[in-house]
């Protein structure tokens, strides 16, 4: 039903649909997809693997997550969505699209995923009544995953600028408050479910929950939000996976960082 709903506002309705930035398109090109004219069907294909892949990480992350199966898969669908709704509003400040543009592309895709995660929350969740693994100053998680995101894409962007020529556009490099405001804005969203989902897991080893968290979860949403672009625009596969990996290694030395502190906080030995 959600995907249904999905596919049919974006492809039965034209103004609904997702237009790349022409800028790109005029430098690069349209992608083999589009030339070939199966741009709709890899669409449908990428819809429907989203929604399963969704799935397949709440039943990992509500495992010890306080809270009633369906809050929680709602809760995690709106995270997917906001992260993508954050993306879209980098395509108006790095890319040259328009702001409305951007916000009808939110919210044409937040709905869907919030709706989809209440689903596999029912479907697949269960109820917690309480969990005894709780995250110590949840406000330091934030605050150190948001730097870490910031300051690791920010240098990597810079760097690596220069090897992806057009299609470096894609990489985010911050050359302006407001692109930093966004980019600060999405470290603190990722970081604040971090302090939710650390604990949710069953993994004992710091390293394996910080790991599944930055590249499982972030870094699957990150990147697969930017690998629409290869459906639309041919050439920038590669810009598209280092923007992914960047943001979801600034993640995770973030999440290692809080964890260090944490234990040295609660005087407990690190278990990595």
């Amino acid at each position: 039903m959600t995907l249904a709903g999905w596919v049919l506002i974006r492809l039965a309705f034209p103004p609904l649909d997702y237009s790349p930035p022409q800028r790109l398109v005029d430098d690069l090109g349209p992608s083999w997809f589009v030339t070939t004219g199966i741009r709709q069907p890899v669409k449908i294909v990428y819809v429907t693997i989203t929604l399963i892949v969704i799935a397949l990480q709440f039943k990992v992350v509500q495992e010890r997550w306080p809270g009633r199966r369906a809050v929680k898969g709602l809760i995690f669908g709106t995270w997917f969505g906001v992260v993508w709704s954050l993306g879209f509003l980098t395509g108006w400040a790095f890319l040259g699209t328009t702001l409305r543009a951007e916000i009808v592309n939110s919210v044409v895709d937040l709905i869907p995923l919030a709706f989809a995660g209440w689903l596999v929350g029912i479907a697949i969740g269960r109820d917690v009544p309480r969990s005894e693994h709780r995250t110590t100053k949840p406000w330091l998680a934030i605050f150190l995953v948001a730097l870490g995101f910031v300051a690791v894409h920010a240098l990597a962007a810079t760097r690596l600028a220069n090897l992806n020529g057009p299609a470096s556009t894609l990489l985010l490099v911050p050359t302006s408050p407001l692109h930093l405001v966004l980019l600060t804005g999405l470290g603190v969203w990722v970081g604040g479910m971090y302090a939710i989902l650390r604990s949710g897991p069953r993994f004992e080893r710091t390293l394996a929950r910080a790991a599944f968290f930055a590249f499982g979860v972030f870094g699957y949403c990150w990147t697969w939000f930017h690998l629409f672009f290869v459906i639309e625009i041919a050439g920038v596969l590669p810009a598209v996976l280092l923007v992914g990996l960047t943001g979801a290694l600034g993640v995770f030395a973030g999440a290692l960082c809080y964890e260090w502190l944490a234990r040295v906080i609660t005087g407990r030995s690190a278990n990595m």
